[in-house]
């Protein structure tokens, strides 16, 4: 007996492996996350027993290693994690062809920063225009000039706050990256290696 209702789902975790898996959020080109996948689902009740099936997609988001961990360990202190969404009821979404790097990205920041210094400085030069600066001119240009000073000062302190938080961040998802492939390339090697030791057991029984 099958039974179905709109609120029955399954959820499951698994991992993969890419050569260029490219993560909304994510610094760095990954070889390989995590795929997270919630499907509509049905139970089925057959000699006292019940088995869950899954019926079709709802959502499928995937995740880089470092993602994932930040998820299960931040709990309900942040506002979420990004994700890259896959699927969502079935259709296929556009992936990522592009991840703005660190050097992009601050150089961008510093360009707008530069075009605003230089509109705040032509601002100040075309109040010197003319013959005569009364002594209120004279004030009202101090001013601008001890504005666009503190502007520089903190506009520069904050870039380079968020550069060296951002590079720590990078070099955080690169350890962990770094070290998922090892473990994964351990694993598989042992794998392998197991096997020729079977094959090399049961060779040697056979004799």
């Amino acid at each position: 007996m099958k039974k179905q209702h709109e609120s029955y789902g399954m959820i499951s975790v698994s991992k993969f492996a890419s050569n260029h898996s490219q993560f909304f959020g994510s610094d760095l080109v990954q070889n390989g996350g995590v795929t997270i996948e919630i499907n509509t689902a049905e139970k089925e009740r057959k000699y006292n027993s019940e088995w869950y099936q899954p019926k079709s997609n709802v959502i499928s988001v995937r995740l880089s290693y470092n993602q994932y961990v930040d998820m299960i360990t931040s709990g309900m202190n942040t506002v979420g994690v990004p994700c890259t969404i896959q699927n969502v009821q079935g259709k296929r979404i556009e992936q990522i062809d592009h991840i703005e790097n660190k050097k992009e990205m601050f150089q961008n920041d510093m360009l707008d920063t530069h075009k605003e210094y230089h509109k705040r400085i032509d601002e100040i030069l075309s109040m010197l225009d003319g013959n005569n600066i009364g002594k209120r001119k004279a004030e009202e240009i101090k001013h601008e000039i001890e504005v666009l000073k503190g502007h520089i000062s903190g506009n520069t302190n904050f870039v380079m706050k968020c550069f060296n938080e951002s590079m720590e961040k990078a070099v955080t998802e690169a350890k962990h990256s770094v070290s998922n492939y090892i473990d994964n390339k351990i694993h598989t090697l042992g794998i392998e290696s197991l096997r020729e030791e079977m094959k090399v057991s049961i060779d040697t029984n056979e004799k």
